[in-house]
């Protein structure tokens, strides 16, 4: 396992966001935990949602009294291979697992294991299913042990959700976006805490002129004309290639419209450049369609500026455990149209500061709403904002971990 190095944070940089009450319930609160050692444990520093909660939440929780690291699992593209095929699987995928790649999954989660065994944390978190077994190969003695799941395991495959079940009894309590996630997996505690965003990282803060400028250069995008994108993973369950058929479907009227694509590749999941490949194939040679990566040198500035200047942002997902992007994208007062599945009903107020949709049609019916009325999408927006500086921001998540850790050691 190697060490993750996070930048230095302040809590008191978030008092003009979200008022000084919010504050000093949580430095009240971090006071009676002061020095309580935490580790955080996930699949990577960097690409996808949990990483960059992680580059805020650790160090905001040092900032406070906890002292607190983070570590990244050590493992081969046969390990990440077959965790993603387990991700998709707990989501609903058919399939099955054979006893390879069981032992697979063991040894490599007990290779990890081994630079465990000296460490003394009051709390250990470990997030989604790749690091699931580590406890299994140390004895953490009275520290409490918690699985953070990030996706929505409610309708899994079956033989899948029964090997996370073989880890489930070294655990202390779980945490799921909704509860409901929970499904059929039998942990003792189940505590309900949504993601977050930071509203003053690099993908969300204000930009300058010139930062907007220049990442408009990069994204190659026209503002006079009409724009919808899309931020995610290239994953199945993200639907690209139903966003790029909503596109088409609206292109037919609305002849200067952009479509714009931006995903994170990630060292977790290997399947994100098949499905980019493929999704290039599908597009073909529609030059108002870009799909743009990390490896273009799209980084959070740009993400920022695409959802800021883009009409609508489209998160067509068919199954999802939350989507930051949702957030993301409504912190800019972006209005968004978004699949009527998991945790984004939570985000999405249907007519109110977007549109769910289950879809391709409804997808187009309201997009086309949104794209032709400029009144709306400006209201649509300011209450998006609204809803995410009450819910989704990360000094309500750092918050809700004070209260479960209070909870779980005092």
């Amino acid at each position: 396992m190697k060490k993750v190095q996070t930048s230095k944070k302040s809590l008191s940089q978030f008092i003009d966001v979200v008022g000084e009450k919010q504050i000093d319930e949580i430095v009240s609160l971090a006071s009676e935990l002061k020095g309580l050692r935490v580790l955080h444990i996930n699949a990577t520093s960097f690409g996808g949602g949990v990483a960059e909660i992680l580059h805020t939440l650790v160090p905001l929780m040092n900032n406070v009294g906890l002292k607190v690291d983070w570590m990244v699992l050590d493992g081969s593209n046969d390990f990440f291979d077959f965790t993603k095929k387990m991700h998709n699987s707990l989501q609903g995928k058919e399939g099955t697992i054979s006893e390879e790649e069981k032992k697979l999954f063991l040894r490599v989660n007990k290779a990890n294991a081994q630079s465990l065994k000296e460490v003394d944390y009051n709390v250990i978190i470990i997030h989604d299913p790749q690091p699931i077994a580590v406890p299994k190969f140390v004895d953490f003695q009275d520290t409490k042990l918690i699985w953070r799941c990030h996706i929505d395991t409610s309708t899994p495959n079956e033989e899948f959700v029964e090997f996370l079940n073989s880890f489930v009894e070294y655990y202390d309590a779980s945490i799921f976006t909704l509860k409901r996630y929970a499904g059929k997996l039998r942990f003792r505690k189940i505590y309900e805490i949504p993601p977050s965003i930071d509203p003053l990282s690099p993908k969300n803060r204000e930009l300058t002129p010139n930062e907007l400028k220049a990442s408009i250069d990069k994204l190659k995008v026209d503002t006079n004309r009409p724009l919808i994108t899309q931020v995610s993973r290239f994953d199945p369950w993200k639907d690209p290639t139903g966003v790029v058929d909503v596109y088409r479907e609206l292109k037919k009227e609305l002849k200067d419209l952009q479509l714009l694509m931006i995903g994170s590749m990630a060292s977790d999941d290997p399947e994100g450049w098949t499905m980019y490949e493929e999704l290039l194939r599908y597009i073909g040679r529609d030059y108002d369609v870009k799909v743009l990566t990390n490896f273009h040198g799209i980084e959070s500035i740009e993400v920022n500026a695409a959802q800021r200047i883009s009409d609508v942002v489209l998160q067509k997902s068919i199954r999802e455990g939350f989507a930051l992007t949702v957030s993301e994208a409504l912190w800019k007062e972006t209005p968004v149209v978004g699949g009527n599945v998991g945790g984004i009903p939570t985000q999405i107020s249907h007519g109110v500061n977007g549109y769910l949709v289950n879809n391709i049609e409804e997808a187009v019916e309201y997009t086309k709403i949104l794209l032709t009325d400029e009144t709306l999408r400006k209201e649509m927006g300011k209450k998006g904002k609204d809803i995410v500086k009450e819910k989704f921001l990360i000094t309500r998540h750092l918050l809700d971990y004070l209260k479960l850790f209070r909870d779980l050691v005092k």
